[in-house]
């Protein structure tokens, strides 16, 4: 029996016994550690160092209090110590000596029959390698084989990089090809013009071995962009919420790897000056949807990053303003048809607050398009200030 795939927050001291019974051995994705590491210098490089390979190879799992031979775990004897303060000793040297941040990296303590607790580390493979080890003036790269723990060699290192770039390569060439599909009219549901896709990507996504069953979909909150409620229903790629009629219409779909797709059509007012459409209701929609998505990607534990990316299609002739722009202002028509917005990197599952400070970038952008020098709904300190 291997707990990669158990649930985290439910690994208890029989699942570390059934690794003693089944005679898991330690390799690339399992280590075990007799011990807390030692707090001294010497400890703390073995931990980052530790750390770095798995993130920067495959993710796997450290297992503190559980004695080893030859590879084998032998007794499950927990730490004598304060578990609670060891976990935030580690999590400082985490924060502070691995470069880029780790995310996703989780720990918990396990009680035992003994009295005693263990620690499980839970690490991620990163989406975002090579992670260094920043420690005492020196950087150094670690990477992991069935041996253990070893310095990166200048091939395993060209590989990570390549690796990182690739992701974001990916995950922008998804963008644009659903997004040409939607301006080409290939959509589960007829939108009217102009339109705004949105996308919400795990990177995990774009790897191998994620796959969500669309029938743990059923009850999540998945309205379209633009609207409030929707019918739900299943087809090839998975599941597939749908709103509205005759063009002024909506749709998400949730593919079968996580990715998010929401879009909808005929979302601009139509005045005696042209259409227009409000960039408060884009925040607005934005936001919230991005909220309910990621809600939902949680239910089913959906491990973060995620990229957000957004798209306006058929946008040609639409200006973009305020709720309350005067009428004597000036109008700014979008002059090309698509418009193409700055990614944002979902680095944690967080809360609306959260969201809307991580999607400013995009927002600004949007202002910028109407003719402003960026989102009105911001302070001059950066953080969200307009009441919805």
């Amino acid at each position: 029996m291997a707990i990669t795939n158990l649930d985290f927050e439910t690994i208890g001291e029989r699942d570390l016994d059934q690794l003693k019974r089944d005679e898991v051995a330690e390799g690339i994705t399992l280590d075990y550690k007799r011990d807390a590491y030692e707090p001294s210098d010497e400890g703390k490089r073995e931990l980052l160092k530790d750390t770095s390979s798995f993130v920067n190879t495959a993710g796997g799992h450290i297992v503190i209090g559980m004695g080893e031979v030859e590879g084998l775990p032998i007794n499950l004897i927990g730490l004598d110590l304060d578990v609670d303060g060891e976990m935030q000793r580690l999590e400082n040297l985490f924060r502070t000596c691995l470069e880029p941040r780790v995310i996703g990296l989780r720990m918990r303590p396990v009680p035992l029959a003994n009295g005693r607790r263990a620690l499980v580390i839970r690490l991620p493979k990163s989406w975002n390698p090579p992670h260094a080890v920043l420690f005492k003036g020196s950087r150094r790269y670690f990477a992991r084989n069935s041996s253990g723990a070893h310095e990166a060699s200048v091939d395993e290192l060209r590989v990570m990089f390549t690796a990182s770039a690739t992701i974001f390569d990916r995950i922008g060439e998804f963008h644009h090809r659903r997004q040409a599909a939607v301006h080409s009219g290939k959509t589960p549901i007829a939108l009217a013009e102009p339109q705004l896709v949105l996308h919400v990507i795990p990177f995990s996504a774009l790897g191998a071995g994620l796959s969500i069953d669309p029938r743990t979909m059923s009850g999540q909150a998945l309205p379209p962009i633009f609207h409030w409620d929707n019918r739900n229903s299943y087809n090839f790629d998975g599941y597939l919420t749908t709103s509205g009629r005759d063009g002024h219409a909506g749709y998400v779909q949730v593919y079968r790897n996580g990715i998010v797709e929401s879009a909808a059509g005929g979302i601009s007012t139509v005045t005696e000056r042209g259409p227009t459409l409000s960039a408060e209701d884009v925040e607005d929609q934005i936001a919230t949807k991005v909220e309910h998505y990621l809600n939902a990607l949680l239910h089913v534990e959906v491990p973060p990053p995620l990229a957000v990316l957004l798209a306006g299609v058929r946008m040609h002739g639409t200006a973009i303003v305020p709720r309350s722009a005067p009428y004597s202002e000036p109008l700014v028509p979008q002059s090309e048809p698509d418009m193409f917005f700055q990614p944002v990197i979902i680095e944690d599952y967080g809360s609306l607050e959260d969201y809307r400070q991580a999607l400013k970038p995009v927002f600004d952008a949007l202002w910028n398009a109407g003719g402003y020098p960026g989102s009105q709904s911001y302070g001059s300190d950066g953080q969200w200030r307009r009441r919805s």
